[in-house]
């Protein structure tokens, strides 16, 4: 039976579907099956009568979801769950998966999002992880799910890789997904149209793309045109797009040392009218820029630059 919450009186109001399935690494479609076919319902109630999850509900949806991954059937995780006592695991007892070479990705400090989204992850659910950033991005924008949810899941697995050799299936699966998610938040998201395009490029020796798809978005989250060329473009076929389509601004990425040589890159950008501003970013960058090139210190400096010129 459900139990109305008040956050007039104090009361526990709970999370919505989108949050618990971001908490749990699940889809919303996935809890609203486990609720419609084995029971396991929300607890909770807003006074205006949306269904919450509480944080037992979760604990519960947890337990469910362990068990599967552990072997048993949907169906009987859940009577499991709903029969056991929701007194917490005690301490001692060891969550399955989590030790080294284990599926979860940790994630210490990070927000619940991302949390969800490195176990979706960890499972190599394609789908899964695609569709949690996709709500991440419409619900909050594609800074705040960059910083809070998709890059501390990408630096954990990479330290994962880095420190033990594992966890390059899920890098490929994360960064697959990722991919996919904010190509169909571009679909969604519409542009002024009689504003000048922003090109989008990664160095020639730099095979990074994620990057230029978050920029993409956060453009076109302002209403700026973006085009993206792609990975390891060189100067000259980069210099040939700019004169084809004459773009507000131009934006290269160098994730890798010594995977430009920026002075060749300020000779051969053609000068157009109105100018085009060139704007820079990555690690791989060396310090001392010719004057021509415009250094961004992260995804945001490079948004207002790029958003700015257009």
């Amino acid at each position: 039976m459900s139990v109305t919450s008040s956050s007039q009186d104090g009361a526990d109001a709970g999370v919505s579907v989108g949050m618990a399935a971001a908490r749990l690494g699940v889809t919303t479609s996935t809890l609203r099956s486990w609720e419609r076919r084995y029971g396991v319902t929300p607890s909770l109630r807003t006074p205006g009568g949306h269904r919450r999850y509480s944080d037992a509900d979760i604990e519960r949806l947890d337990q469910v979801q362990r068990d599967i991954q552990s072997g048993l059937p949907p169906a009987a995780a859940a009577a499991a769950a709903l029969r056991a006592d929701t007194a917490p695991e005690p301490a001692t007892r060891a969550r399955r998966g989590a030790g080294p070479g284990g599926r979860v990705i940790a994630v210490p400090g990070a927000s619940a999002s991302a949390r969800g989204l490195a176990r979706a992850a960890g499972q190599l659910d394609l789908d899964g992880v695609e569709n949690l950033i996709l709500e991440g991005l419409r619900s909050g924008g594609v800074l705040r799910t960059w910083d809070e949810m998709m890059r501390p899941v990408l630096v954990a697995v990479g330290k994962r890789w880095a420190e033990s050799g594992e966890a390059i299936e899920v890098e490929h699966v994360l960064s697959e997904a990722a991919l996919g998610a904010l190509r169909r938040r571009r679909a969604e998201l519409p542009v002024a149209d009689e504003r000048r395009p922003v090109l989008l490029s990664s160095a020639v020796r730099d095979q990074h793309t994620l990057t230029l798809h978050v920029l993409a978005v956060g453009l076109m989250e302002r209403r700026v045109p973006a085009r993206i060329i792609g990975a390891q473009v060189p100067v000259a076929a980069l210099a040939a797009a700019v004169r084809r389509i004459r773009p507000a601004a131009v934006f290269v990425n160098c994730a890798v040392s010594g995977g430009v040589d920026p002075d060749e890159l300020a000779a051969q950008l053609p000068r157009t009218r109105p100018p085009t501003l060139v704007v820079v970013g990555g690690a791989g960058w060396p310090s001392e820029l010719p004057g021509a090139l415009r250094r961004a210190a992260g995804l945001e400096e490079a948004l207002d630059l790029l958003a700015g010129s257009a």
